[in-house]
């Protein structure tokens, strides 16, 4: 568009109001890292077991006997009497 046209389009152009329009939403997303705990509950449990161990024991009785007497007589000579 030239100036001149331009200049004569002023002249029998009136001004307009302007029309203002319902304004436009423009949503800007921003992200912003929190942490979040998150638990994990662990429970430890103990068990106890009794395992039979083999322990080997003896129980000695001890006793006295008398035994046979042998034929002392010889060692001691033929005439000796009990």
């Amino acid at each position: 568009m030239n100036y001149q046209g331009h200049h004569h389009m002023k002249k029998h152009c009136p001004v307009l109001k302007p029309i203002v329009c319902e304004p436009v939403h423009v949503v800007k997303n921003h992200y912003h890292k929190a942490i979040q705990p998150i638990i994990h509950p662990v429970e430890i449990i103990n068990k106890h077991h009794v395992i039979p161990v083999p322990k080997h024991e003896w129980a000695v009785v001890e006793s006295d006997q008398e035994g046979q007497m042998g034929n002392v007589g010889n060692c001691c000579g033929p005439n000796r009497r009990r």
